[in-house]
């Protein structure tokens, strides 16, 4: 879309948008927290299985956090204060500790933990969830635990135990790394490793996926795939206070408009992902703004350059491209929901160096360092760029194909599916300039550096690494990182990590994108979480009876 384009689509969105409408249903005014009620949510998205040594997509991800508790997982999230929320707390465990040579994690559970059939949990089980995982041939997550001592040869079928993970007892575990690595704590939060019992799993084989042993504070009462997700409250965990909400009803694969429409006429009672229209109208609205909550996930987006690929395996070439982009138009096409990024570091994580300035829109440069390349008049450069077909990604392409040819570079932009450019683009021949875009696992600096930029994640079978960027300096820096216990230290190096990465710039870096999602007045005691996004465990419902049957 052109700058004119854009500026006449906004003012038709608002102008068609101007009515005014704020919440129909207002909160009843308990001063106390309700058990009971039911949460209606809706995704754009399809939920593909809740065993959780194979769920890792987003849509999923909302279904096994409510379902599955873990040995740690992080403060509840605070509006306003993203970084409040990285903080690991106990979950499962009743205490822990990390050695200081950060190879050995010991965990105490919690007494009297159960299953939601009532059978009790052990340190057994977490120990068989982690090799399960290990074990699995479609599980993603077999990789964050190559840290564990055994782990490989367990991946390589030469042994049936993983030597790393040594039973105490019942209730104590003690997991030994065979190198030190101070974020493996945040492995430990992911929804793989819930406890599940080797007998229950071996009775539901194949059915896992719609038959979770939840140890969480909710369970499976009904799915309707690809239309409806339902969750009710587990009667046998452990935390009263969460889980307050009876039944939580998601949606599959409901378009954004729609949800919007429905989020108005009462029938859903919290809205995120707003399309366009809706967001700039919704944001207009003064009654909405009590209601409207930001956040700031672990997002990094931009565009990447296979370096090892002509004209990328030039540095000139690669710095050229980030000064012609403009990163300010960029956000006015996401109409300030993002802020530039100078990295791969989303804000509030640990080692972003904030005072490093992300690269200017400077044209004359970005000419000037073609040039030196043997790129100019009689010799223009074309690329091929490639990108999702989806609206908003190919708007920002659209963006960068203007800011290029205003330096004389011709961009030809393809799209493809979310599937296929998956696929795509982790292969050397796969596209050489497209669309960058990493979520986080946990908010550690290695979760950004380590799997985009590290030159061990650049396999023949397909590379996290999209880049094929490898640097033997910043290799030992990050691995220096990842067995540094004081923060101060650890915080120090992968600013120069990040300073390095700048200066060789395998990606056009681009923005963190902000999020919002707008609740009804009766949601109470929420705010999305940095990590989870929707996690509904502590909220409640301040529901008007009156109000209460017309909505149900």
């Amino acid at each position: 879309m052109s700058r004119a384009a854009y500026v006449i689509a906004l003012a038709t969105a608002l102008t068609a948008c101007n009515a005014p409408h704020g919440p129909r249903f207002r909160a009843a005014g308990r001063t106390t927290p309700y058990i009971g009620g039911t949460l209606h949510i809706a995704s754009k998205d399809q939920i593909h299985t809740l065993d959780p040594a194979i769920a890792y997509d987003e849509a999923s991800s909302y279904a096994t956090h409510a379902l599955f508790d873990t040995l740690l997982d992080y403060a509840p999230a605070v509006a306003g204060d993203d970084r409040a929320a990285y903080a690991l707390i106990p979950r499962l465990a009743e205490r822990w500790d990390l050695s200081a040579d950060a190879r050995r994690l010991s965990f105490t559970l919690r007494p009297g933990l159960r299953y939601a059939d009532g059978l009790p949990i052990t340190t057994a089980d977490i120990v068989y969830s982690l090799e399960r995982a290990l074990r699995t041939v479609d599980s993603p997550f077999g990789p964050f635990l190559a840290d564990v001592d055994g782990a490989d040869e367990v991946v390589a079928g030469k042994a049936s135990h993983v030597r790393g993970l040594r039973i105490v007892s019942d209730r104590e575990l003690v997991i030994e790394l065979v190198r030190p690595n101070v974020a493996f704590p945040y492995v430990l939060t992911m929804a793989f490793s819930t406890p599940q019992r080797a007998d229950y799993v071996a009775k539901v084989g194949d059915d896992l996926r719609r038959a979770p042993l939840a140890t969480g504070p909710y369970v499976l009462a009904a799915w309707t795939e690809g239309t409806e997700l339902v969750l009710r409250r587990n009667p046998n965990y452990w935390d009263p206070q969460r889980g307050r909400i009876e039944t939580i009803e998601l949606r599959e694969n409901v378009a954004r408009d729609t949800q919007f429409l429905m989020f108005e006429r009462g029938e859903l009672d919290t809205i995120e992902h707003l399309a366009t229209p809706d967001y700039l109208w919704i944001t207009s609205e003064p009654e909405w703004a009590p209601t409207t909550l930001r956040f700031t996930p672990l997002t990094v987006y931009g565009s990447r350059m296979n370096v090892r690929r002509p004209p990328f395996d030039d540095v000139r070439v690669r710095r050229a491209l980030n000064y012609a982009a403009d990163k300010d138009h960029m956000i006015k096409l996401l109409h300030g929901t993002a802020v530039v990024a100078h990295g791969a570091l989303p804000p509030g994580v640990l080692g972003r160096d904030d005072t490093l300035a992300p690269y200017p829109h400077d044209p004359a440069k970005a000419r000037a360092l073609l040039r030196e390349a043997g790129y100019g008049p009689g010799h223009a450069l074309a690329l091929r760029y490639t990108t999702l077909n989806d609206e908003e990604a190919q708007q920002l392409a659209g963006s960068l194909q203007d800011d290029l040819a205003e330096v004389g570079v011709a961009l030809v932009i393809e799209t493809m599916s979310l599937a296929t450019f998956a696929t795509a683009d982790t292969k050397l021949d796969g596209p050489a300039f497209a669309l960058e875009s990493w979520i986080g696992d946990f908010p550690d600096p290695s979760n950004f550096f380590e799997p985009r930029l590290h030159s061990r994640m650049i396999t023949p079978d397909g590379s996290t690494n999209d880049a094929f960027y490898a640097n033997p300096e910043l290799d030992r820096i990050l691995d220096a990182a990842r067995a540094t216990a004081d923060p101060s230290t650890r915080a120090a190096l992968y600013r120069t990590a990040e300073r390095m990465v700048f200066d060789d710039a395998p990606w056009i870096f681009g923005y963190h994108q902000q999020s919002i999602e707008v609740t009804q007045p009766y949601v109470r005691d929420y705010a999305p979480h940095p990590v989870w996004v929707r996690d509904y465990s502590a909220a409640w419902l301040d529901l008007n009876p009156d109000d209460e049957r017309q909505l149900r």
